[in-house]
């Protein structure tokens, strides 16, 4: 029986995920993670990112497994757990939202986009954020975010997969090498992202503006979503939706809410306009973004 193999990456949910609703609906699905040693030699690895994404798989294979499947973890090179895979069970097509990541992350996928043209495997891939791949041309950029904001939430009636999970679950070892883990860390996991969200929305944003100045107040005034948004664990889609739907429904007299949550919605735009600099710029990871300040002081910043 063929499938579809849903690669999870930086897309740690199943709720609004276009990769996994579209594969869902070609068919039977596989469900994967790639603990790869290169990524995590890369110098902005840490062992909190670890432990975070192992949290957020728990959350996700704790959800498949009751509906009949799981997560499974492959530790290695990406193309060799792809080959590794295809022998044991050829899959139809590949399934990821598109990341925009370091090179390292760069370089590997045009490895695995290789690997596919070889095999005969279409890969598909979804936007994850509002950034737009090979976009031409920086004045449609606005549109094209909230076009994409205003798209329905993608809902997955129903999730099929290929076989039933084994009883022992597939364990994630973490690197030897990963140093950095905070005790007071997040946690990893929609359930948490959603918590955390509630807690913004209905209370925290009251002073977001002003707060998220000062190293008193930040703490609790800032959202707190960033690892969330950025390892996936809630869409940004569910993210402004939710929020403007309560801008909606706040009273007239809430002028301080109202106001911390359009300024959040602004520091969103920021989110995704910064990482469409490095989708359209990719080299601005080593490159000054202005060449006039290359050799100035090349020696004194890390």
């Amino acid at each position: 029986m063929t499938y579809g193999l849903v690669w999870f990456k930086r897309d740690l949910r199943w709720y609004d995920h276009l990769a996994l609703a579209q594969a869902s609906q070609q068919g039977p699905i596989r469900c994967i993670y790639m603990v790869e040693p290169q990524l995590w030699l890369q110098p902005d690895t840490a062992l909190q990112h670890f432990e975070f994404i192992r949290e957020s798989i728990q959350d996700l294979d704790n959800h498949f497994r009751s509906h009949g499947g799981g997560v499974e973890i492959h530790h290695g090179n990406a193309e060799q757990i792809l080959s590794d895979i295809w022998r044991e069970a050829p899959f139809s097509a590949l399934y990821s939202h598109e990341e925009t990541g370091n090179g390292f992350t760069y370089a590997r996928d045009l490895q695995v986009a290789k690997w596919c043209q070889a095999h005969g495997v279409a890969w598909h891939e979804y936007p994850q954020f509002g950034v737009v791949r090979r976009l031409k041309n920086r004045n449609l950029w606005k549109n094209a975010w909230e076009d994409h904001m205003a798209l329905p939430i993608q809902p997955i009636h129903v999730l099929k997969f290929w076989r039933s999970p084994p009883l022992e679950k597939s364990q994630m070892h973490a690197p030897a090498h990963l140093r950095h883990n905070p005790p007071h860390r997040q946690q990893g996991g929609r359930l948490r992202a959603l918590n955390t969200l509630h807690s913004f929305l209905h209370a925290r944003s009251i002073g977001y503006r002003g707060g998220i100045s000062s190293p008193l107040s930040a703490p609790d005034a800032c959202s707190r979503l960033s690892a969330y948004l950025s390892y996936g664990c809630i869409s940004m889609r569910e993210t402004v939706q939710r929020t403007r739907a309560h801008i909606a429904q706040l009273p007239d007299q809430a002028v301080r809410h109202r106001g911390g949550l359009t300024a959040f919605i602004s520091r969103l735009y920021w989110h995704c306009h910064f990482i469409q600099k490095l989708e359209s710029e990719p080299a601005i990871e080593w490159q000054n973004m202005h060449r006039g300040y290359d050799d100035l002081r090349e020696q004194a910043f890390n």
